[in-house]
């Protein structure tokens, strides 16, 4: 009985201090950390190098974000709702063009947007959802982790997300 007592108090108190979840998205090389909003406050604007006011949002169950450009607002899918959202520019081509990476963290799962933008039009490079595996974004690389090792690796050419498959040799 005693044993059995101890044993639970033990996984409480594991389980109270277990640390939060956070997503395991790493990037090499220089990223832009533009907005970090919570779904209780997303009022605050972000503001992307070229200068764009950049704003997140929820609006009649789908969320995205928003940039200003020249007066007029475009805005962008990133999923159903959302606990936390954060917007990053990273350049993969080191072309000096930035593209726009979106983690949306919602109840335990992750997604991972990524954005082409160039003076008022977004266009969707890359969808896929992470969940909290470990995702390293490179200079024209993306290599997603599972618990077990390297799952999938995508390339950026030519302005595109190109899945490469491993070829296994006997």
């Amino acid at each position: 009985m005693e044993r059995s007592v101890i044993i639970f108090l033990l996984m409480v108190s594991i389980d109270l201090s277990g640390q939060k979840l956070q997503p395991n998205v790493e990037f090499t090389g220089n990223k832009n950390q533009v907005l970090m909003v919570r779904k209780e406050a997303m009022k605050a604007p972000g503001k992307l190098t070229s200068g764009e006011a950049v704003k997140a949002g929820c609006d009649q169950g789908t969320c995205y974000f928003e940039i200003d450009y020249k007066g007029r607002t475009v805005k962008q899918k990133v999923g159903d709702d959302i606990t936390r959202l954060t917007i990053y520019e990273y350049d993969f081509g080191a072309d000096t063009d930035l593209e726009i990476v979106v983690v949306n963290e919602y109840k335990g799962t992750v997604f991972l947007f990524i954005f082409s933008y160039s003076k008022g039009i977004i266009q969707k490079l890359f969808e896929k959802e992470i969940k909290l595996n470990k995702v390293i974004l490179k200079k024209d690389y993306i290599e997603y982790y599972l618990p077990g090792g390297e799952e999938s690796m995508w390339h950026y050419y030519l302005g595109q997300f190109w899945e490469m498959t491993p070829m296994k040799y006997d």
